[in-house]
């Protein structure tokens, strides 16, 4: 029997791929906390040997301006105790609002680099940006990991 393959719009053919771990990137800002938190969808693992990860951020964000200024972030992983805020934080522009500020989010410092990770996350992975590249609407940047860190909270 020979297989046959339908053509989907990429909205449908998205459920494939679903569901996708979803991270809060906590990236240097010009706001009152100092800090802009976004909700991403697209992130990955791209080396071990050093440990990398890369994420995408649409170019009309101001995210995207934000990483691009950025030398180092963290990709928080929210549990249900961050289920709101990240539904906030993937909504609500920093062009509008302080969402750290606003949602009255906790920082904890992390170890190796100079930005905050998030008290009630599952984890957070400090990461120092190495390169990025223009994809298409999206800017792919690829970031080494310095630490993982879980809460053993």
């Amino acid at each position: 029997m020979t297989p046959r393959f339908a053509t989907l719009p990429r909205q449908k053919f998205r459920q494939f791929f679903q569901p996708s771990r979803i991270v809060l990137a906590v990236i240097p800002a010009h706001v009152e906390s100092g800090f802009n938190v976004v909700t991403l969808c697209f992130n990955m693992h791209c080396s071990y040997k050093p440990p990398m990860m890369a994420i995408a951020i649409q170019n009309t964000n101001a995210s995207y301006e934000q990483i691009q200024q950025a030398t180092q972030y963290v990709l928080a992983v929210p549990g249900s105790s961050l289920l709101e805020e990240t539904l906030h934080c993937g909504i609500v522009s920093s062009r509008d609002a302080d969402k750290a500020k606003t949602l009255r989010l906790e920082f904890c410092p992390s170890e190796k680099i100079q930005v905050p990770g998030l008290v009630k996350a599952q984890a957070n992975i400090e990461l120092v940006k190495r390169s990025t590249v223009t994809a298409g609407d999206h800017l792919v940047v690829i970031g080494e990991v310095v630490r993982f860190a879980v809460n053993k909270t």
